[in-house]
């Protein structure tokens, strides 16, 4: 539900951080058809990848969650706000203990800012993204 929630966000929040220069890629873990199967419908805009392997995640440092990370009282209030905006948990695709990150990646490929999920839902606030790119846009003039 989280992953749908996120992508739904990506979606409604595209122009203004394709506007702060920003390329939209989500990574998954599954196959070709899951991302087509939830990126087609939520975030059509989006670059949607997926491997099957957990190599991206552990390149960028990303970890499975431990029992409070997925099911503890900030998960339940995280899935209560999906919910109230229409997502639901369908069926599970890749690894559903890994906790998700954002990161914004400069064209020589380094991180420039990373936010790592403390638990299952949380998603970062998009404001500090846009100023991460744009901070990124201004060093680069």
């Amino acid at each position: 539900m989280f992953c749908r929630e996120w992508l739904a966000q990506l979606e409604q929040h595209q122009d203004d951080l394709r506007a702060a220069g920003l390329s939209l890629a989500a990574i998954g873990i599954g196959e070709p058809k899951h991302a087509q199967r939830y990126c087609g419908s939520l975030a059509p805009s989006v670059t949607c990848l997926v491997n099957k392997s957990l190599e991206a995640y552990r390149a960028y440092g990303l970890k499975q969650g431990q029992v409070l990370q997925l099911v503890g009282p900030q998960v339940l209030a995280a899935g209560a706000r999906a919910v109230g905006h229409g997502h639901t948990q369908g069926e599970t695709t890749g690894n559903a203990l890994m906790l998700g990150g954002v990161f914004v990646i400069d064209g020589q490929g380094i991180v420039r800012f990373a936010d790592y999920d403390e638990y299952a839902g949380d998603h970062p606030v998009f404001a500090h993204i846009l100023h991460a790119a744009r901070e990124l846009r201004l060093s680069a003039a």
